[in-house]
């Protein structure tokens, strides 16, 4: 039986926020600045992975020659440029406000840069440092890595059984599992059916 639920992690882009074809857009943009022409379905593949892992792939196949820290203030400012097309996907934020005003304690815990997470978190109408974050940044290693995870849970102080996160990546659903916790999919995940649970399941864990 499930040990009563104290606490959700949730992921950002592709699960708080209809974030990901932006994300895409910002790509291209930078890319462009760069002289460089991505295939049309580049994305795709990249969608979960962090920007460290994302740049190194650009730089093997593509062809970049900036370094990490250059290609990521490009790509920054790309994205923030297209900020305002980023909203919420409504089914996730009704949850959190509905976990929320039950007490539970929430985290986002993400794959992207500090700089990413902060501007998205005033897509969702939060102010940083009103809500615990994990970004790209705290960790040594990112999803699939579950660090990231792990790390979150050290500062709720809680013991994964009674923890849940939500995810909608195959990176993220590897790094929640390897920490021990058990995970809810957003309804557009095209993975296999596995050790993992459908986001609607998780309404009925919320106290009251």
């Amino acid at each position: 039986m499930d040990q009563p639920l104290r606490a959700i992690l949730w992921d950002m882009d592709g699960t708080l926020l209809d974030s990901e074809p932006v994300h895409r857009l910002s790509f291209v943009d930078a890319a462009r600045a760069c002289g460089l022409t991505l295939p049309a379905d580049f994305h795709e593949g990249l969608i979960g992975k962090s920007e460290d892992a994302i740049h190194a792939i650009l730089a093997a196949e593509h062809g970049l020659t900036l370094s990490l820290a250059h290609w990521s203030e490009l790509r920054f400012a790309a994205y923030l440029a297209r900020i305002e097309e980023v909203h919420p996907f409504r089914i996730a934020t009704d949850l959190w406000a509905r976990a929320q005003a039950a007490g539970l304690s929430q985290a986002i815990v993400s794959n992207s840069p500090e700089g990413i997470v902060r501007a998205n978190l005033t897509r969702l109408g939060l102010a940083p440092g009103a809500v615990r974050t994990v970004s790209r940044h705290d960790v040594r290693r990112g999803k699939p890595d579950p660090e990231p995870y792990l790390l979150a849970l050290a500062r709720l102080g809680l013991p994964p059984e009674t923890v849940a996160v939500v995810e909608d990546s195959a990176a993220g659903l590897a790094a929640a599992r390897a920490a021990g916790l058990c995970v809810y999919m957003m309804p557009w995940f095209e993975g296999p059916a596995g050790d993992w649970q459908p986001f609607a399941a998780l309404s009925s864990r919320l106290p009251g």
